[in-house]
């Protein structure tokens, strides 16, 4: 025998019914526009490291993608052992904390470029390195890399090495097979045997490991995590791959 027993919405009168679907309505319109204004964030934390980004979502609120702060020590200042694009004597330094195989990184690295187009001559660029652990041994890998590339041959194949590497890499610790990175310097020109004997010596591991103390001990947390540098030497730290526009008004009122 079927025992029907009533439901709670049973017991209640036709206004109360209207007057609860009322309020759940409206309250998931108000849900639904909060998470539209406020774009997305991915996170992923392991061994204290974490990847950040926002979505690049057109038309976003200027205060809801803002991701600037002060950063938290001492920027390391900028010496012959960085890697730099640009003039030299700019007036603005861009300093990127990246990870090869992070994917944030990956789609910030055509928004610094066009950064270095328009603004030639007025901001250099600085990439220092950051491989996440959850990425490696992959993304050391590919430090080592352009490291090696610059040893071999200077600072510009430094820069092709890690455009190469942006381009080609599927990111997330497995974007390529380490094999082809000696593969990916002999298309640049250099001496592929040798560019393999120096990623397997691991010689630039302190380096890398330097760069990355130096970044954290700034504020960097994650990847890509950068500092925009004005004349006088004041920073502010930009935490994630943050669009192309608002890095372009952070310059235009730094000039």
């Amino acid at each position: 025998m079927y025992d029907e027993k009533k439901g709670s919405f049973d017991s209640m009168n036709p206004k109360a019914i209207f007057l609860f679907g009322l309020v759940a309505g409206l309250a998931l319109v108000f849900l639904l526009n909060a998470f539209n204004d406020g774009g997305i964030s991915i996170a992923k934390d392991t061994d204290s490291d974490t990847e950040t980004s926002d979505t690049d979502t057109e038309g976003v609120k200027a205060a809801n993608v803002q991701k600037t702060k002060s950063p938290s020590g001492t920027v390391p200042p900028v010496t012959d052992e960085d890697h730099i694009r640009g003039d030299e004597d700019a007036l603005l330094t861009f300093i990127e904390y990246s990870d090869y195989e992070c994917p944030f990184c990956k789609r910030f690295h055509p928004t610094m470029l066009s950064m270095m187009d328009d603004y030639e001559g007025q901001v250099k660029w600085v990439y220092r390195h950051f491989p996440l652990s959850f990425h490696d041994p992959l993304a050391t890998a590919e430090a080592m890399a352009a490291e090696c590339a610059n040893e071999l041959g200077g600072n510009d194949k430094f820069w092709e090495m890690t455009d190469l590497i942006f381009e080609r890499t599927a990111s997330n610790g497995n974007g390529l097979a380490l094999g082809d990175l000696p593969k990916m310097a002999a298309e640049l020109g250099l001496d592929e045997a040798k560019v393999k004997s120096c990623i397997d010596s691991g010689k630039f591991k302190d380096h890398i490991l330097a760069d990355q103390s130096g970044g954290s001990s700034a504020g960097v947390t994650g990847t890509p995590g950068s500092f925009l540098v004005d004349a006088d030497g004041n920073a502010q730290l930009i935490s994630g791959a943050v669009p192309y526009a608002q890095i372009k008004a952070m310059i235009d009122a730094a000039l």
